[in-house]
Protein backbone atom coordinates (compact mmCIF):
# COMPACT_ATOMS: atom_id res chain seq x y z
CA UNK A 1 0.00 0.00 0.00
CA UNK A 2 1.53 3.31 -1.13
CA UNK A 3 2.01 5.72 1.99
CA UNK A 4 0.03 8.66 2.08
CA UNK A 5 3.31 11.05 2.48
CA UNK A 6 5.41 9.12 -0.18
CA UNK A 7 6.24 11.37 -3.37
CA UNK A 8 6.49 14.64 -1.62
CA UNK A 9 10.38 15.29 -2.73
CA UNK A 10 10.54 15.83 1.06
CA UNK A 11 12.55 12.98 2.38
CA UNK A 12 12.74 13.24 6.20
CA UNK A 13 16.30 12.48 7.53
CA UNK A 14 17.02 11.16 11.17
CA UNK A 15 18.39 14.42 11.62
CA UNK A 16 15.59 16.50 10.25
CA UNK A 17 14.03 19.40 12.07
CA UNK A 18 9.99 19.50 13.25
CA UNK A 19 9.98 21.99 10.36
CA UNK A 20 10.99 19.47 7.81
CA UNK A 21 8.25 17.25 9.38
CA UNK A 22 5.96 19.93 9.21
CA UNK A 23 5.85 20.86 5.72
CA UNK A 24 5.77 17.10 5.03
CA UNK A 25 2.41 16.60 6.18
CA UNK A 26 1.53 20.25 5.44
CA UNK A 27 2.24 19.41 2.11
CA UNK A 28 0.51 15.42 2.42
CA UNK A 29 -2.32 17.45 3.64
CA UNK A 30 -3.28 20.24 1.11
CA UNK A 31 -2.23 17.67 -1.95
CA UNK A 32 -4.95 15.90 -0.40
CA UNK A 33 -2.64 12.45 0.27
CA UNK A 34 -3.93 12.83 4.12
CA UNK A 35 -8.42 13.52 3.66
CA UNK A 36 -9.72 15.60 5.94
CA UNK A 37 -10.58 13.11 9.03
CA UNK A 38 -7.83 11.05 8.77
CA UNK A 39 -5.72 10.02 11.81
CA UNK A 40 -2.74 10.74 12.34
CA UNK A 41 -0.85 7.84 13.91
CA UNK A 42 1.73 8.87 16.17
CA UNK A 43 4.26 5.88 16.08
CA UNK A 44 3.70 5.03 11.96
CA UNK A 45 3.84 8.04 10.97
CA UNK A 46 7.23 9.28 12.96
CA UNK A 47 8.77 5.94 11.86
CA UNK A 48 7.83 6.32 8.30
CA UNK A 49 9.24 10.11 8.63
CA UNK A 50 12.45 8.77 10.67
CA UNK A 51 11.99 11.23 13.75
CA UNK A 52 11.31 11.10 17.30
CA UNK A 53 7.64 11.44 18.46
CA UNK A 54 8.18 14.20 20.54
CA UNK A 55 9.35 15.90 16.86
CA UNK A 56 5.86 14.38 15.16
CA UNK A 57 3.93 16.16 18.32
CA UNK A 58 5.88 19.91 17.69
CA UNK A 59 4.85 19.15 14.23
CA UNK A 60 1.28 18.24 15.09
CA UNK A 61 1.13 21.64 17.47
CA UNK A 62 2.75 23.56 14.44
CA UNK A 63 -0.40 21.97 12.33
CA UNK A 64 -2.64 22.41 14.60
CA UNK A 65 -2.22 26.15 15.02
CA UNK A 66 -2.77 26.37 11.21
CA UNK A 67 -5.93 24.80 11.63
CA UNK A 68 -4.96 21.79 9.56
CA UNK A 69 -5.08 19.17 12.24
CA UNK A 70 -7.36 19.06 15.56
CA UNK A 71 -7.07 16.86 18.49
CA UNK A 72 -9.84 14.98 18.98
CA UNK A 73 -11.55 12.55 22.01
CA UNK A 74 -10.32 9.11 21.79
CA UNK A 75 -8.83 9.82 18.52
CA UNK A 76 -5.99 11.89 19.10
CA UNK A 77 -4.49 14.42 16.26
CA UNK A 78 -6.56 14.13 13.11
CA UNK A 79 -6.65 16.20 10.07
CA UNK A 80 -9.19 19.05 10.50
CA UNK A 81 -13.18 19.26 8.71
CA UNK A 82 -14.11 22.80 8.00
CA UNK A 83 -17.76 23.29 8.16
CA UNK A 84 -20.10 25.52 6.07
CA UNK A 85 -20.96 27.42 8.86
CA UNK A 86 -16.93 27.75 9.41
CA UNK A 87 -17.15 28.63 5.83
CA UNK A 88 -19.78 31.23 6.32
CA UNK A 89 -17.91 33.21 9.37
CA UNK A 90 -14.38 33.21 7.75
CA UNK A 91 -15.83 34.84 4.41
CA UNK A 92 -17.67 37.22 6.65
CA UNK A 93 -14.50 37.93 8.53
CA UNK A 94 -12.44 38.24 5.31
CA UNK A 95 -15.01 40.42 3.89
CA UNK A 96 -15.32 42.68 6.85
CA UNK A 97 -10.78 43.32 6.40
CA UNK A 98 -10.70 43.20 2.67
CA UNK A 99 -13.19 46.22 2.27
CA UNK A 100 -11.52 48.38 4.11
CA UNK A 101 -7.94 47.37 2.15
CA UNK A 102 -10.41 47.95 -0.79
CA UNK A 103 -11.14 51.75 0.27
CA UNK A 104 -7.74 52.10 0.97
CA UNK A 105 -6.15 51.04 -1.98
CA UNK A 106 -8.42 52.72 -4.13
CA UNK A 107 -7.88 56.34 -2.15
CA UNK A 108 -4.21 55.94 -1.89
CA UNK A 109 -3.61 54.25 -6.10
CA UNK A 110 -0.13 52.64 -4.73
CA UNK A 111 1.14 51.59 -7.99
CA UNK A 112 3.92 48.93 -6.05
CA UNK A 113 0.81 47.62 -4.47
CA UNK A 114 -0.70 47.17 -8.29
CA UNK A 115 2.28 45.65 -9.91
CA UNK A 116 2.47 43.06 -7.10
CA UNK A 117 -1.41 42.30 -7.59
CA UNK A 118 -0.65 42.15 -11.20
CA UNK A 119 2.25 39.60 -11.11
CA UNK A 120 -0.32 37.38 -8.89
CA UNK A 121 -2.22 37.30 -10.78
CA UNK A 122 -0.04 35.78 -13.60
CA UNK A 123 1.05 33.43 -10.97
CA UNK A 124 -2.16 32.45 -9.98
CA UNK A 125 -3.10 31.84 -13.76
CA UNK A 126 -0.14 29.54 -14.31
CA UNK A 127 -0.83 27.01 -11.52
CA UNK A 128 -4.28 27.17 -12.42
CA UNK A 129 -3.66 26.03 -16.62
CA UNK A 130 -0.85 23.86 -14.82
CA UNK A 131 -3.10 21.96 -12.35
CA UNK A 132 -0.73 22.82 -9.51
CA UNK A 133 -2.99 23.28 -6.48
CA UNK A 134 -0.12 24.17 -4.06
CA UNK A 135 1.16 27.15 -6.07
CA UNK A 136 -2.44 28.13 -6.83
CA UNK A 137 -3.21 28.72 -3.06
CA UNK A 138 -0.01 30.49 -2.63
CA UNK A 139 -0.74 32.88 -4.85
CA UNK A 140 -3.97 33.41 -3.58
CA UNK A 141 -3.64 33.91 0.04
CA UNK A 142 -0.43 36.43 -1.49
CA UNK A 143 -2.82 38.28 -3.65
CA UNK A 144 -5.59 38.84 -0.83
CA UNK A 145 -2.61 39.33 1.62
CA UNK A 146 -1.02 42.15 -0.77
CA UNK A 147 -4.50 43.66 -0.66
CA UNK A 148 -4.67 43.93 3.17
CA UNK A 149 -1.18 45.40 2.99
CA UNK A 150 -2.97 48.72 1.39
CA UNK A 151 -4.04 49.47 4.86
CA UNK A 152 -1.09 49.59 6.32
CA UNK A 153 -2.16 48.22 9.69
CA UNK A 154 -0.38 45.29 10.98
CA UNK A 155 -3.12 44.33 13.18
CA UNK A 156 -5.36 44.02 10.32
CA UNK A 157 -2.61 42.22 8.41
CA UNK A 158 -2.21 39.55 11.55
CA UNK A 159 -5.88 38.89 11.71
CA UNK A 160 -6.10 38.30 8.32
CA UNK A 161 -3.17 35.83 8.02
CA UNK A 162 -5.20 33.74 10.98
CA UNK A 163 -8.30 33.94 8.81
CA UNK A 164 -6.68 32.41 5.75
CA UNK A 165 -4.88 29.64 7.57
CA UNK A 166 -7.97 28.68 8.71
CA UNK A 167 -9.45 28.87 5.60
CA UNK A 168 -6.36 26.88 3.88
CA UNK A 169 -7.92 23.38 4.00
CA UNK A 170 -11.53 23.90 2.31
CA UNK A 171 -9.00 26.11 -0.34
CA UNK A 172 -6.94 23.05 -0.82
CA UNK A 173 -9.96 20.92 -1.50
CA UNK A 174 -11.66 23.34 -4.05
CA UNK A 175 -8.62 23.19 -5.92
CA UNK A 176 -8.60 19.78 -6.34
CA UNK A 177 -12.49 19.89 -7.23
CA UNK A 178 -12.48 22.82 -9.44
CA UNK A 179 -13.45 20.31 -13.03
CA UNK A 180 -16.42 18.92 -10.93
CA UNK A 181 -17.20 22.17 -9.81
CA UNK A 182 -17.54 23.08 -12.79
CA UNK A 183 -14.45 25.92 -12.40
CA UNK A 184 -12.68 26.59 -15.77
CA UNK A 185 -11.06 30.25 -15.12
CA UNK A 186 -9.82 32.05 -12.26
CA UNK A 187 -11.08 35.46 -11.65
CA UNK A 188 -8.84 37.14 -10.10
CA UNK A 189 -7.64 39.35 -13.00
CA UNK A 190 -11.46 40.59 -13.21
CA UNK A 191 -10.77 41.26 -9.14
CA UNK A 192 -7.80 43.48 -10.33
CA UNK A 193 -9.10 45.10 -12.91
CA UNK A 194 -11.91 46.62 -10.76
CA UNK A 195 -9.20 47.58 -7.99
CA UNK A 196 -8.42 49.97 -11.18
CA UNK A 197 -11.89 51.81 -11.40
CA UNK A 198 -13.53 53.50 -8.67
CA UNK A 199 -14.24 52.39 -5.24
CA UNK A 200 -17.78 51.58 -5.75
CA UNK A 201 -17.13 49.24 -8.62
CA UNK A 202 -13.89 47.99 -6.55
CA UNK A 203 -16.02 47.11 -3.36
CA UNK A 204 -19.04 45.83 -5.89
CA UNK A 205 -16.18 42.73 -7.72
CA UNK A 206 -14.39 42.24 -3.96
CA UNK A 207 -17.94 41.08 -3.00
CA UNK A 208 -19.11 38.99 -5.36
CA UNK A 209 -15.53 37.33 -5.13
CA UNK A 210 -15.54 36.27 -1.81
CA UNK A 211 -18.95 35.58 -2.19
CA UNK A 212 -18.41 33.51 -4.99
CA UNK A 213 -15.86 31.45 -3.02
CA UNK A 214 -18.05 31.28 -0.09
CA UNK A 215 -20.37 29.35 -2.49
CA UNK A 216 -18.21 27.00 -4.12
CA UNK A 217 -16.75 25.67 -0.84
CA UNK A 218 -20.20 24.94 0.35
CA UNK A 219 -21.11 23.46 -3.08
CA UNK A 220 -17.94 21.08 -2.58
CA UNK A 221 -19.12 20.34 1.13
CA UNK A 222 -22.08 19.32 0.00
CA UNK A 223 -20.97 17.38 -2.63
CA UNK A 224 -18.00 15.69 -0.27
CA UNK A 225 -21.26 14.88 2.41
CA UNK A 226 -23.91 13.37 -0.20
CA UNK A 227 -20.76 11.41 -1.69
CA UNK A 228 -19.81 10.26 1.95
CA UNK A 229 -23.60 9.03 2.52
CA UNK A 230 -23.71 7.27 -0.23
CA UNK A 231 -20.91 5.37 0.72
CA UNK A 232 -21.92 4.48 3.83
Amino acid sequence: MTSPISGLGASIQRQSTAEQATEAIRQAILCGRLPPGTPLREASLAAELGISRSTLREAARILESESLVRYQMNRGVVVADITGSDVADIYAARAAVELVAVDALTEHRDPVIYQNLAGLVDRIERAFENGDTIEALDGDRLFHATLVAATGSPRLRRFHGQLQQEQRLALALAERSRRELGRTVDDHRQLLDALHRSPEQARAELTAHLGAGAAELQRLLDLLADRKERDS
